[in-house]
């Protein structure tokens, strides 16, 4: 007998979780970076951002970002604030003194520093205290275009908190399928995992007694329906949070997400008709064989 698609989602949730030794491996790493910015740097904090600090990382594919806080005075020259990517090549060029046998590079708003040839790769996100809002402090980070942005992790991770409670955590485990979806294909949906994150923490997409079919379908439908606009960011620090870098990458995003709806839409209506080998069979399609 088939396997009723809502176990096989289940089961889907259990199999991309993040494995302990992945963990242990990048924070050992974590260490030594902090270690290395700490000693050429005057560094204020060294916090853990991203997926893994909101619980929605998956297993392989999720890298460990850090915020590096450093003294207002290591982005200054001749008592100006300098560019950020300037900020950005100064950090990369220390860590690629340090890691010599590691590939360091720059990636938009982060350093990358792919340990393990890449199999453990961390994202440096360099950072200078601005100011503080409703007791939780902003950044000035890199906005990777040579200018600087406000970023506040720790309001949007308490922001994305207070969704996960109303959902009964069930907003995790979506967003960890989400992410699924986005790698699940030879060339990655290039869908910024931020955008999704607060996006569904806003719309209470997983609120009521739902299971996780239904809500996948929910939030493909949602993201069709707004063509994967940007909006503004609810907490009033990020401005507009964007769903992509350029244009050609929405229009990609777009593709895909019409054709994620299309078999999630096959995929319920096969499970209310009991049809569950069929269901789950357009389950796959949408995670390109990869459930």
């Amino acid at each position: 007998m088939p396997i009723h698609p809502h176990m096989k989602i289940h089961n889907l949730i259990e199999k991309i979780q993040p494995r302990p030794v992945e963990l242990q491996k990048a924070m050992f790493h974590s260490v030594s970076v902090k270690k290395r910015l700490n000693k050429s740097f005057d560094l204020k904090r060294f916090i853990k951002i991203g997926s893994h600090s909101r619980g929605s990382a998956i297993r392989s594919f999720s890298d460990i970002d850090f915020l590096a806080v450093l003294a207002k005075n290591e982005a200054k020259w001749g008592g100006n604030i300098i560019s950020s990517t300037t900020f950005l090549e100064k950090i990369r060029d220390d860590l690629n003194d340090r890691f010599t046998q590691t590939t360091v590079r720059r990636d938009m708003q982060a350093v990358v520093v792919h340990f393990g040839q890449g199999q453990h790769s961390m994202d440096i996100v360099p950072a200078i205290f601005a100011r503080f809002h409703k007791s939780r402090p902003v950044y000035w980070i890199p906005d990777g275009a040579d200018r600087w942005i406000e970023t506040s992790p720790e309001l949007h991770n308490d922001f994305i908190f207070r969704a996960k409670q109303r959902s009964g955590s069930k907003l995790t485990k979506l967003l960890q399928l989400l992410k699924w979806w986005k790698i699940s294909r030879e060339e990655p949906i290039p869908i910024l995992s931020f955008h999704m994150d607060i996006l569904f923490a806003e719309s209470d997409v997983c609120i009521g007694i739902k299971p996780y079919t239904r809500c996948l379908y929910d939030a493909f439908h949602l993201l069709r329906e707004r063509n994967c606009r940007g909006f503004r960011d609810p907490i009033g620090i990020a401005g507009t949070i964007g769903a992509t870098n350029t244009d050609a990458q929405l229009e990609v995003v777009n593709k895909a997400v019409n054709y994620a709806v299309s078999h999630a839409q096959s995929a319920m209506q096969a499970e209310a008709w009991k049809d569950y080998e069929e269901a789950n069979r357009q389950w796959n399609i949408v995670f390109n064989g990869n459930i």
